[in-house]
């Protein structure tokens, strides 16, 4: 049995003690991979001022549209895998021929449900899109783009679950940012939207592949192996719960985003995209931190040690305010010169951006709502709630997105974000009162 939730979060509090007094090494080793996020952060900063700089606050919206849009998709074709990975790896304890078995076939997967997904995407181009004139060669870029996105995210879960968080960071993370900040270098004034888009995935397909060379991966036999059949239809199973949950996630931003994209102009687009980036980027840096605990987070969840399992989450989330808390609330303040980073007309954008800053302090105080419910096994209970959230986001959109514009995204978004957590959070508490299941696809 494990505390009550209102014992649970007092706990909080003497957890802060300790740790201003304790071990700093401990404080400082879960900086170290936000430390490294945050570097590429400034990169991914970098090239997102000079896109919009070079192109505009009208053109630069569709080039974040589309950046936005393949990303989402990228995200669901992994079929929650990376997920899989991350709760799987840390309980192969490092063994290196499992390890192969395991990811080769896995990757594989997730690759051939991404061509399944980016021919889709191509798909509402040409129909939904046809008054925008696309070159044949753009229609590669779904293709190049999302299986960058599906290596880049399943390698940098593994690496997590390998117990290697600055790893981690540079297989999903630095290697894309500093990919994409030397193609917009090169390209200079020559830049347009279609070759800013044609940047932004390759940079993504030098990351996903990219990570195979680092330590962890090199040397580990195929990187890429087809399934058997059984091995496919278990990763189905095993997968579908998560790749729901990541369908109505991806939709609760898309669907919402489309509507605003059909009813109001580029310049709105840009500005609520551009502001919901650097929202993303918090919860990016934040998950870095986390990401130290995922092996003994899973391994404290498949032992069922109730006790450890709260315990490492109390103080991931107490690390994660005390390494962000201060930042968010910087950007919060600051609104007016951060947006105005990004160029001229970009500081309307402020209020956006207070209103998702206001929403990443919520999220911090949540925790990896996310990842708990992942490893104590609930994955079917992922899929409901992020259907939930999906459904209100949607309908609050409809309502009140073709009116309120990009005031009406930015409140819808992030409160349907902290709906999902919630619910995982609170449902959470709840499995961790009942012995904990290790299976990997349903609740029961």
């Amino acid at each position: 049995m494990t505390k009550s939730p209102s014992l649970w979060f007092k706990s909080w509090r003497r957890l802060a003690a300790e740790g201003k007094a304790g071990d700093l090494s401990s404080f400082v080793a879960a900086a170290m991979p936000a430390g490294l996020r945050l570097a590429g952060a400034f990169l991914q900063l970098l090239s997102t001022i000079l896109i919009a700089r070079s192109l505009g606050v009208k053109d630069s919206g569709m080039y974040f549209f589309w950046a936005a849009a393949m990303l989402e998709v990228g995200q669901v074709a992994t079929y929650g895998l990376d997920r899989l990975a991350l709760q799987q790896v840390p309980r192969l304890d490092g063994k290196r021929n499992q390890l192969t078995q395991f990811l080769a076939p896995l990757r594989a997967t997730a690759l051939m449900l991404g061509v399944i997904l980016a021919s889709a995407l191509c798909l509402y181009a040409f129909f939904i899109q046809g008054d925008s004139p696309l070159s044949p060669f753009w229609y590669l870029l779904p293709f190049l783009c999302i299986a960058g996105v599906v290596m880049s995210m399943i390698n940098g879960e593994a690496m997590a679950g390998l117990g290697r968080p600055v790893l981690a960071v540079v297989s999903r993370h630095t290697i894309l940012n500093v990919t994409l900040i030397l193609c917009i270098v090169f390209m200079g004034d020559r830049i347009t939207t279609d070759l800013a888009i044609t940047a932004y995935a390759f940079a993504f397909f030098a990351s996903g592949f990219g990570a195979l060379l680092l330590p962890g991966f090199r040397g580990q036999g195929k990187a890429v192996a087809l399934p058997t059949r059984g091995q496919f239809r278990g990763y189905l199973v095993e997968g579908s719960p998560l790749f729901l949950g990541s369908v109505f996630a991806s939709l609760a931003f898309i669907v919402p985003l489309a509507i605003l994209e059909r009813t109001h102009t580029s310049e709105e687009i840009a500005l609520v995209t551009t502001a919901f980036r650097l929202f993303v980027l918090v919860d990016v840096l934040v998950r870095a931190i986390h990401s130290l605990v995922m092996p003994e987070l899973s391994r404290a969840a498949h032992a069922g040690d109730c006790g450890l399992l709260s315990h490492i989450y109390r103080t991931a989330v107490v690390k994660g305010l005390l390494v962000l808390g201060i930042p968010v609330l910087g950007i919060l303040i600051f609104a007016e010169p951060v947006m105005a980073i990004f160029g001229e007309g970009f500081e309307e954008g402020a209020p956006l951006l207070r209103i998702f800053m206001g929403f990443a302090l919520i999220s911090l105080l949540l925790g990896p709502a996310h990842q708990l419910l992942l490893m104590v096994g609930h994955t079917r209970r992922m899929a409901f709630f992020s259907l939930i959230s999906f459904l209100f986001s949607v309908t609050l959109a409809l309502v009140f997105v073709p009116r309120f514009g990009p005031l009406a995204l930015t409140c819808v978004l992030g409160t349907a974000i902290i709906l999902e957590r919630g619910l995982f959070l609170l449902f959470s508490l709840k499995a961790m009162r009942a012995p904990v299941h290790s299976t990997e696809g349903g609740d029961e």
